[in-house]
C-alpha cells in the first residue's frame, strides 16, 4: 500500500504483482548499475479494479543515469486527489506513455544536464464531468490524445513536440448572463494572499537564462466539436443569446516555433469545420399577421442550415500574421446578430455569407495591415424592423423591410493599410430576387428614416414647406425623396473610403409601398424590376449609366434611365423616369385627403427628369398625363384644398378627357429651406387657381356612356371567377364588341361578414401551396403556377406549417413540446392567426376587379376601354 498524505484528500494506491530486478549493488555508484521495477496499480480496497500498470528501468552511475518509465492504461481516477485542489469537475480516462530521462553530471564546474524524452504518450476516453450535476453529460471529452517524439532539454530551455494528435475533442463553452464563462468555474478559487505578504517581483520565479523555445512540428485535430453559447452578447433587454456549434472540426498546424512570446517563422495552418447556428431571434418577435396573410412564402420559419469554414495558410505571433485562402459557405451571419444588432435600428433575421479568396492580416510597426481579394456571396437575406420599445414583448410585431435571394460581389478587393484611406473595389456586383418594403407610418414618418441611428434626428425633421409626407408613389416621388436625402448636411461630408464598383446588375426586384398615414390606407407594388448600373468610383463626379425597368401595380410600365454617382457629394444625378398607364382608382385615399373627392377611375402617366449639377442645383421636369380622370363622392377631409377641384379638372381636360401638364422644379439642394415637395405643392396650387380663373372653353368627354356591369360570381374568399361568372363575362365582351363607343368601369366588391371564414381558409390554402412549391423547388422539381398537391401531401405540409407557426396556447405535451392534433384543429388554430380586416376585404375586392379586367383583356377588348374603379 502506498499513501501520499500531502494530497488532499490523501492518495492511496495498492501495488500488486510487484517485480524487482537489479544487477550488482554497490555504493557509491562508481560503476554502472541496472534495475527494473514493475507493478500493477489498484485502489486501497482489496477488491478494487486494476487502475493501470507501471514499469521503471534504471541504468547509470554517479555521473550519468538514464531512467525509462512505462505507463500502461493508468486510470485518471487514481490521480483525482492531485486534481481536486485545482479542478472541480471529475476526470476519467486512460493514460499510457513511454518516457525516458537522461541525467549527466559535469566533470568540472557547470550545471547538470537533464533531458526528458517522451517517445509516445496517449490519453484515451477523456471525460470531464460535473460531479455536482445530475446530468452526467460531459462538459468536455476527448476520444484520444496522442503525443509522439517529445523532447525537453531543461538546460537549453527547449521543448520539441514531434506530433500531437487529438481525436474527437468536444467541449461546451458558455457564458452566463452575469458574464462568467463556464470554464472559469471549473477551477478551484485561489485563496487570497496572506496579510503582509510581499508581492512577487515580475520575473522573480523564472530562473536566469534565455526564454524557452517551443517547437511543434505537427498538430492534428480531427472530428472536433465546439458548442458555443453566450448569454451576454450585448446590452439589449431581454438578452438574446448567441448559439453556435462547430462540428467536424479539423485543424492542422505544422512547424510552429515559439521563442518567448514570438514566432520565429510563420507556421502552416489548415482549419475546417461545419457551422450550425442556434436561435438568435427572440421567440416573442414574430412576423406581422399582415405579412403572413399577404406574402405566405416569406412567412416560413427560419431554417438553420449548416455552413462551413475552410482556411489554408500561414499563422504567426508577434508580429501577428494570418495569411492564406479562406472559403466560407453559408455562414450564418444572423447567429452573431446580438453582437452588432444594438448598433442598428433593424433586426437581421437571416443571412448566409459566402467567401472564396485570399485574406491577409499583418501587424506592422505603424499599425495593422488588412487585405482581401476574392468573391463574396450574401444569400437568403432577411431584415425586419425592430418592435416598438413601448410594445409588450409578448405581442411584438415586426415588418419585413428588406430581403434578397443573392448578392454577389465578384472580384472584391479590400485594402486597409496604416495611415491610408481604406480602399474597396468590386469588379462586378449582382442583386437577384430582392424585396424592399417602404412604409409611411401612422405618424407620417418614413420607415427607413430610423434605420441608421445617427441620422434619425435629422431625418425626422420635416422639410421646409412640406406639411405631410410626399403623397405619391410615382417615380417623381422616388426622385424627390432621393433629392431631398442628398440635401442632408450629414451626407455632405467627404467619404472616408475609396470605392470603385464595376457593373452592377439588378434582377427580379420587388418593392411594396404602403401609406398608413392616409385613411383608407394606400398600397402599391413595384414588380419585375430589372436593370443595371455601370461603373462608378468615389472621389469624382463621373457618373455611371443606369437602366431600370419594371411594373407598378401590375399594370403601369416603369422605366428609369440616365446616369448617377451615389458616392458624389452632392449627389451626381441626371435621370429620366417614366411610368405609363397607372390606374388611379387605388390612389383614391390621396385624392380624398388632399382634393376632397374620391377617384372613380382614370389612368396616370408620368415622364420626369431630374438633374443635379456640381453646385447642388436641381433642375427637374415633371410631365404628368391624366387620362379619363373621374372623381366620385365628396370626402370630408380637413387637409383638402378649398379650391373647386371638380371645376378645375373639367377646365384642364381636353376634348378627349386628357389632362397634360408640366411641373418644372428648380432650386439648390444645399439650401436647408428648399423642399421639392413644397415647390410642387405651390405649383399645383397656382395651376388650379389659374385654371379656375382662365376663360377656357368647356370641353365634354370622359366617362359618359359607360355601361353598368352585371354581377360576376367569385368563389367565396378568393378572386377566382366561377363558371357562371365566366358566362357573364362572355356576354359583356359581346356587348362591348357590338358597341365600340362604350367604355366600361369594373368595380370589385367583397363582404367582410359573409366571406370572413372563406377568406381565412383561402389565405391558409395559399400558404400551404406556397410551402409545397418551396419544397418542390428545394428538391429540384418543377413547380409551375398550376401545381397542386394531393390529400397526403397537404396533410404533411399542414403539419409542418402548424409546427413552424407561433400560436398562443398551442396544445403541448407534458415536457412542453407541441403535441400532434387532428388536421381540422390545426387549421382552426392557424386561421386564428390570420387577420380578416376591412383592408383585407378591400384588397380582395380590388383583386376581383383586376381579375374581371384581365379576363376581358384576354378576350381581345382594348385596354383603353377598360377602367378599374375603387373597390366596394
Amino acid at each position: 500500500m502506498w499513501t501520499d498524505a500531502s494530497a488532499r484528500p490523501a492518495a492511496s494506491l495498492a501495488l500488486g504483482a510487484l517485480q524487482l530486478k537489479t544487477g550488482a549493488l554497490q555504493w557509491p555508484l562508481a560503476k554502472e548499475m541496472q534495475a527494473h521495477v514493475a507493478a500493477t496499480l489498484r485502489g486501497p480496497a482489496a477488491t478494487s479494479a486494476e487502475l493501470g500498470r507501471v514499469g521503471v528501468d534504471f541504468k547509470g552511475n554517479d555521473s550519468a543515469a538514464q531512467v525509462k518509465l512505462q505507463l500502461n492504461g493508468l486510470a485518471l481516477q487514481a490521480l483525482e486527489p492531485y486534481f481536486a485542489p485545482m479542478l472541480k469537475p471529475r476526470l476519467s480516462g486512460s493514460l499510457s506513455a513511454d518516457a525516458e530521462v537522461d541525467w549527466a553530471a559535469p566533470k568540472g564546474a557547470g550545471a547538470q544536464q537533464i533531458k526528458l524524452r517522451l517517445t509516445q504518450a496517449s490519453l484515451e476516453s477523456l471525460r470531464v464531468v460535473d460531479a455536482a450535476a445530475r446530468s452526467k453529460t460531459p462538459l468536455a471529452s476527448l476520444a484520444k490524445l496522442k503525443l509522439a517524439d517529445v523532447d525537453v532539454d531543461l538546460n537549453a530551455r527547449t521543448l520539441t513536440l514531434g506530433g500531437v494528435t487529438l481525436d474527437q475533442p468536444s467541449i461546451d463553452l458558455a457564458r452566463d448572463a452575469e458574464g462568467r464563462w463556464n470554464v472559469q468555474q471549473w477551477l478551484v478559487a485561489t485563496p487570497p494572499a496572506r496579510a503582509g505578504a510581499k508581492p512577487a517581483r515580475p520575473g522573480q520565479a523564472a530562473a536566469d537564462g534565455p526564454a524557452w523555445r517551443v517547437q511543434l512540428r505537427d498538430l492534428s485535430v480531427a472530428g472536433g466539436r465546439l458548442r458555443y453559447t453566450d448569454s451576454k452578447p450585448g446590452t439589449r433587454t431581454p438578452a438574446v443569446p448567441v448559439r453556435l456549434e462547430l462540428t467536424a472540426l479539423k485543424l492542422g498546424l505544422q512547424n510552429f516555433t515559439l521563442q518567448g512570446g514570438k514566432t520565429s517563422a510563420p507556421a502552416r495552418v489548415q482549419l475546417s469545420a461545419s457551422v450550425v447556428p442556434g436561435a438568435a431571434v427572440p421567440t416573442s418577435t414574430r412576423a406581422s399577421t399582415q405579412t403572413l396573410a399577404q406574402t405566405p412564402a416569406r412567412a416560413k420559419a427560419q431554417t438553420n442550415h449548416a455552413g462551413s469554414v475552410d482556411w489554408r495558410g500561414q499563422f504567426g505571433l508577434e508580429p501577428l500574421l494570418a495569411k492564406g485562402t479562406l472559403r466560407l459557405t453559408r455562414f450564418p451571419v444572423q447567429a452573431l446578430e446580438p453582437y452588432f444588432g444594438d448598433a442598428l435600428n433593424v433586426s437581421l433575421r437571416r443571412a448566409e455569407a459566402g467567401y472564396q479568396g485570399d485574406v491577409s492580416v499583418q501587424g506592422t510597426a505603424s499599425g495593422m495591415s488588412i487585405s482581401a481579394a476574392g468573391d463574396v456571396l450574401v444569400a437568403d437575406m432577411l431584415v425586419h424592423s425592430k418592435p416598438d420599445a413601448d410594445t409588450r414583448a409578448a405581442v411584438a410585431t415586426t415588418d419585413e423591410l428588406l430581403s434578397w435571394q443573392s448578392l454577389t460581389l465578384k472580384g472584391l478587393k479590400v485594402a486597409m493599410l496604416p495611415r491610408q484611406r481604406p480602399k474597396i473595389e468590386v469588379r462586378e456586383a449582382a442583386l437577384s430576387d430582392f424585396y424592399s418594403r417602404l412604409i409611411i407610418t401612422e405618424q407620417g414618418r418614413f420607415n427607413l428614416q430610423d434605420v441608421a441611428p445617427q441620422a434619425a434626428d435629422a431625418a425626422s425633421a420635416p422639410a421646409a414647406g412640406a406639411s405631410a409626407p410626399i403623397p405619391s408613389p410615382t417615380l417623381a416621388a422616388v426622385a424627390t425623396a432621393a433629392a431631398s436625402a442628398a440635401s442632408s448636411p450629414a451626407v455632405a461630408e467627404t467619404s472616408a473610403v475609396d470605392i470603385v464598383v464595376g457593373a452592377t446588375r439588378l434582377n427580379n426586384g420587388r418593392v411594396d409601398f404602403s401609406d398608413r398615414f392616409v385613411r383608407p390606407n394606400y398600397s402599391v407594388t413595384l414588380t419585375e424590376l430589372n436593370g443595371g448600373l455601370g461603373e462608378f468610383r468615389s472621389g469624382t463626379r463621373d457618373m455611371a449609366t443606369l437602366e431600370l425597368r419594371g411594373k407598378a401595380a401590375g399594370t403601369a410600365l416603369l422605366e428609369i434611365v440616365g446616369k448617377l454617382n451615389p458616392t458624389a457629394k452632392p449627389l451626381a444625378l441626371d435621370l429620366r423616369a417614366r411610368a405609363t398607364d397607372l390606374e388611379l382608382a387605388p390612389l383614391s385615399p390621396y385624392a380624398g385627403k388632399y382634393a376632397g373627392y374620391a377617384i372613380e377611375r382614370g389612368k396616370l402617366s408620368v415622364d420626369v427628369s431630374y438633374k443635379i449639377d456640381a453646385d447642388g442645383k436641381l433642375d427637374a421636369k415633371n410631365q404628368v398625363t391624366l387620362n379619363q380622370l373621374t372623381f366620385g363622392e365628396k370626402i370630408d377631409s380637413p387637409s383638402a384644398t378649398k379650391l373647386p377641384v371638380l371645376l378645375a379638372v373639367a377646365l384642364l381636360k381636353d376634348r378627349n378627357g386628357v389632362i397634360d401638364i408640366n411641373l418644372p422644379v428648380s432650386g439648390s439642394i444645399n439650401d436647408p429651406q428648399f423642399s421639392v415637395f413644397g415647390v410642387l405643392l405651390k405649383i399645383i396650387g397656382n395651376l388650379l387657381v389659374k385654371a379656375f380663373t382662365s376663360p377656357f372653353a368647356l370641353l365634354s368627354g370622359g366617362g359618359a356612356g359607360a355601361d353598368d356591369l352585371s354581377l360576376v360570381g367569385f368563389t367565396p374568399g378568393t378572386a377566382r371567377v366561377t363558371d357562371a361568372g365566366r358566362g357573364t363575362l362572355n356576354k359583356v365582351v359581346k356587348a362591348l364588341t357590338d358597341k365600340p363607343a362604350l367604355n366600361m368601369t369594373v368595380t370589385g366588391a367583397a363582404d367582410l361578414v359573409s366571406e370572413r371564414d372563406a377568406y381565412a381558409q383561402a389565405v391558409l390554402e395559399a400558404r400551404l401551396l406556397a410551402e409545397y412549391k418551396r419544397e418542390l423547388a428545394g428538391s429540384g422539381a418543377a413547380a409551375d403556377a398550376a401545381v397542386a398537391f394531393d390529400a397526403q401531401d397537404r396533410a404533411r405540409v399542414l403539419k409542418e406549417v402548424y409546427k413552424d407557426t407561433e400560436i398562443p396556447n398551442k396544445p403541448r405535451n407534458a415536457v412542453g413540446f407541441a403535441r400532434d392534433i387532428p388536421g381540422p384543429e390545426m387549421e382552426a388554430l392557424l386561421k386564428t392567426r390570420i387577420v380578416v380586416s376591412t383592408e383585407a376585404m378591400r384588397e380582395l375586392a380590388l383583386q376581383r376587379g383586376l381579375a374581371v379586367r384581365d379576363a376581358l383583356l384576354a378576350q381581345g377588348l382594348p385596354k383603353e376601354r377598360l377602367f378599374l374603379a375603387a373597390p366596394k
